[in-house]
């Protein structure tokens, strides 16, 4: 079986990096999360995560190296020698070195872009080109070096690899709804393959008056799912949203779905979040039965939502705001087949992010782009900005 070494380096984009790891998981590929220089590692939002091992100076029992993006995290590498080093010596042994957004330039630095054909981030483009030639394409794979062009192409980017080391990229799209979140050549989003199971619900929408927030409570439960979490906080954050992740369990250390380890900011009490202004609330396989059974989240939906402020759910995190009342009468989406499950909500099969008054909705892992950005639109922030910084429309976003 091919064995992965993902670098994560001080600054890195942690949705990418989740992103990348959370997908070859799903196919059941071995990656090992490696630290640059330390086990924990922040990235450019101050997300903390633990990796599974640290960089020794060695990488020759894995098949493939996997560099994620972020300015910070790129230069970190980029000067890391014994690192450089260690991708000429695995490019020189015929294994897969792999780098997305910025982190080309690593690989520029190492020279193995020399002759090759190359992508990367438009913006660090300049920096690097005399390396290679750049290909204005969201994946390039030359001979053993594959590169790819920016944070929203992170899922492509990691589909492209599992197909590399063998894996079913088919099955993974289709289990985290990609075809629902990204209209890309050759998908089939889930409504289209159940026309006529989910009738559109009757009635107009709640009038939409956008909502004022500067702070954002996120859950962490046990369990949930990782690069749906980290990717939700890194785009609000980046709408100058307040974010702070709050773990219900009884640790800030949070053991994730696809067995990552990631530091919420604090633990979750109703008067922890009192003075938040919305509530998010992530999937993940079995996270959401906790919070279902705590009184105090329910609770705590139940007095945000009161007081009008928004109240967000995501993936299975919707069965949540459907256990706590909050849904009831909402047009709202949810996981595909979810109809049978927010059963109080007008249920919205072919929208994969739904804003009514003041709940917002998502349907699955693949969906926190366009989640994130209708909370934007819900609070009053114009998204296009930042969809332009991502290169979300160019990768298809919906």
């Amino acid at each position: 079986m091919a064995k992965v070494a993902l670098i994560a380096a001080p600054g890195c984009e942690e949705g990418e990096t989740l992103t990348i790891v959370d997908m070859l998981r799903r196919a059941e590929i071995d990656i090992d999360m490696v630290g640059l220089g330390a086990r924990e590692i922040a990235g450019t939002h101050h997300i903390t995560v633990r990796c599974d091992i640290v960089f020794d100076g060695s990488l020759d029992g894995y098949d493939m190296i996997v560099l994620p993006g972020g300015y910070g995290g790129s230069d970190a590498m980029r000067d890391s020698k014994e690192l450089i080093a260690t991708l000429r010596a695995a490019d020189a042994r015929g294994a897969w070195v792999c780098a997305i957004c910025a982190a080309p330039e690593v690989l520029g630095r190492a020279g193995l872009l020399e002759g090759r054909q190359f992508t990367c981030y438009p913006g660090v483009r300049d920096q690097i080109e005399k390396a290679g030639t750049w290909v204005d394409a969201p994946v390039v794979r030359d001979g053993n070096v594959v590169t790819g062009q920016g944070p929203a192409f992170a899922y492509a980017f990691a589909f492209a690899l599992i197909d590399l080391l063998g894996g079913d990229s088919q099955a993974v799209k289709n289990r985290t709804i990609y075809y629902n979140a990204f209209d890309v050549e050759g998908g089939v989003p889930s409504w289209e393959t159940e026309a006529g199971r989910w009738p559109a619900p009757e009635g107009p929408a709640a009038v939409h008056e956008p909502l004022r927030a500067e702070k954002v409570a996120i859950l962490m439960p046990e369990n949930c799912e990782e690069s749906e979490t980290v990717q939700i906080m890194d785009l609000l954050m980046r709408a100058g949203l307040a974010c702070t992740s709050f773990a219900t369990g009884g640790s800030v250390w949070v053991h994730t779905m696809q067995d990552m380890t990631v530091k919420a900011d604090e633990l979750f009490s109703a008067e922890a979040v009192a003075g938040y202004d919305a509530i998010v609330v992530p999937g993940g396989r079995g996270a959401n039965l906790p919070l279902i059974a705590s009184d105090e989240v329910i609770g705590t939906l139940q007095a945000f939502n009161a007081a009008g402020k928004l109240v967000g759910g995501l993936c299975s995190g919707t069965t949540v705001l459907e256990a706590a009342g909050v849904l009831a009468g909402r047009r709202a989406t949810g996981y595909i087949g979810y109809g049978t499950k927010l059963t109080s909500a007008r249920f919205v099969a072919d929208e994969v992010a739904v804003w009514d008054a003041n709940i917002v909705t998502s349907q699955g892992p693949c969906a926190p782009y366009p989640f994130a950005f209708k909370v934007m639109e819900a609070l009053g922030i114009g998204p296009q900005p930042i969809k332009d910084r991502l290169l979300y429309d160019k990768a298809g976003g919906r």
